[in-house]
């Protein structure tokens, strides 16, 4: 838990980053981001880091553009802790297939502790913003 509570000012950086806009400009968060990252740690753990992290990079539906935010914020937390130099969405499903593949299992292990404990921050700030209901796009 200290790991996260360094990292909840990156995690909040996340949240309004620019490139990311999880946080819109009223200082909401649509409800469906609650879910997604809720679920993730879950997700992890069930299926491993790299099947997680391929299930939310998935981009082809308007969900699925969502999702990959949730990623990118993860990969920005890692990136801003230093541990992690050039982390975004991609180099991170890229390092996890590797690791996996390489059965370098204590790499990969911590680095899906990392991923949670990001994904754990990002929860936590995300609580501190205001749920607005998710838009429709028609």
């Amino acid at each position: 838990m200290k790991q996260v509570n360094k990292w909840l000012k990156s995690a909040d950086e996340a949240l309004n980053h620019e490139l990311i806009k999880i946080v819109d400009a009223d200082g909401k968060v649509e409800e469906v981001f609650k879910g997604y990252i809720s679920s993730f740690g879950a997700m992890v753990i069930q299926n491993g880091l790299p099947a997680a992290l391929a299930i939310n990079m998935k981009t082809d539906t308007g969900e699925g553009k969502q999702r990959k935010k949730i990623i990118e914020a993860i990969a920005y937390v890692l990136y801003k802790s230093s541990r992690y130099p050039h982390y975004t969405a991609e180099t991170l499903l890229d390092e996890s297939c590797t690791l996996a593949n390489t059965n370098n299992h204590r790499k990969l292990r911590f680095l899906k502790q990392d991923v949670i404990d990001a994904s754990i921050a990002l929860k936590l700030m995300m609580r501190t913003y205001e749920f607005c209901e998710t838009e429709k796009s028609e």
